[in-house]
């Protein structure tokens, strides 16, 4: 076993809890039973969240599965950025919307949409390491937002645009798009006449509206404390940050600090003991370290206060949770 820690960007908000949802449901259909933390303090999902279902899929070795995924996910799942895509003026303009606000939803990737006399093109870049779950990822992500471009445009339309796909063609996709395979980049390539054309469900008062709930989403989520406090449990150099410590990085007061998250309805040893439960849960299934040295990893003095505290979060012992993961 490799005795390393996750990367921080693991600990992140990243995905949309309705598509974890959805995801449990394939998990369903292929007779599969797996539990999923969701916490309460963070609306969007952290990747650490999820390994559990990853692993559970066998999304490694069946990457393919997010063709599955990405055609589950209805346009419901999307929220106010879907409605801004469907009430868009043009094809052109649904492609810019959605990567103008995707982010809110899934923020595995990064979204450009580049327009010029020949086409209008929408890419998709990782924005954070997603190792051995990348392909999976990408595969269910560009399905899920190109049936959002294929929806507004038609089939027929449709047919004329090319898909270039990051993986490779191994498993082909029901689109009516043309297919290429093994390219640099994902990315949907729609040419300028289809891009221009008229969207048939343009909604100029629905499209504002949509538009303005999808720039408050993004402002609270870009601004989302608890998510910025996440990703330094624990810092760069795995030291538990105190809540002085995250006071300072954060340029405010313990007291103000203590408020904000209050508010929030957490407190910041909430924080804490996610994170720790987190990363215990990592160490016990991913490496071979004892026990011992997982408990003083997260900070604690002792492994009699390790295991009461593992016990509180996930009701079994450090030594009975690793036994678990192993049958």
């Amino acid at each position: 076993m490799q005795e390393i820690s996750p990367p921080p960007a693991w600990r992140e908000g990243v995905i949309h809890p309705a598509y974890v949802r959805i995801a449990l449901v394939l998990a369903e259909r292929l007779g599969l039973r797996v539990d999923v933390h969701m916490p309460d303090t963070s609306r969007m999902v952290t990747l650490m969240d999820m390994l559990p279902l990853l692993e559970k899929l066998d999304v490694e070795a069946n990457p393919y599965l997010g063709i599955d995924l990405g055609s589950l996910i209805p346009a419901s799942a999307h929220g106010a950025m879907g409605y801004a895509v469907v009430s868009s003026a043009t094809v052109g303009e649904a492609m810019h919307t959605l990567a103008r606000y995707a982010s809110m939803r899934n923020r595995f990737f990064l979204y450009t949409c580049q327009s010029d006399s020949h086409e209008t093109r929408l890419i998709l870049l990782p924005r954070m390491p997603l190792g051995v779950f990348q392909n999976f990822c990408e595969i269910g992500t560009a399905v899920s937002i190109f049936k959002m471009i294929q929806g507004v445009a038609g089939d027929e339309a449709a047919s004329r645009m090319v898909f270039e796909a990051h993986w490779e063609g191994l498993v082909s996709l029901s689109v009516p798009m043309i297919m290429n395979y093994s390219q640099p980049y994902t990315t949907l390539r729609v040419p300028a006449e289809i891009a221009q054309r008229a969207n048939p469900t343009s909604d100029e008062k629905l499209y504002a509206h949509a538009c303005r709930a999808c720039e408050e989403e993004l402002f609270a989520i870009d601004g989302n404390l608890i998510s910025r406090l996440r990703v330094s449990m624990p810092d760069d150099k795995q030291e538990w940050p105190t809540l002085k410590n995250s006071a300072e990085r954060l340029a405010m007061s313990p007291r103000t600090l203590i408020r904000h998250l209050a508010a929030a309805g957490v407190t910041y040893q909430s924080l804490i003991d996610d994170a720790k439960s987190e990363m215990a849960c990592w160490y016990l299934k991913k490496t071979s370290l004892p026990v011992s040295v997982v408990a003083e990893r997260l900070g604690f003095s002792d492994d009699t206060n390790f295991s009461r505290s593992f016990r509180r979060w996930r009701n079994m012992t450090p030594l009975q949770f690793r036994k678990s993961v192993k049958l």
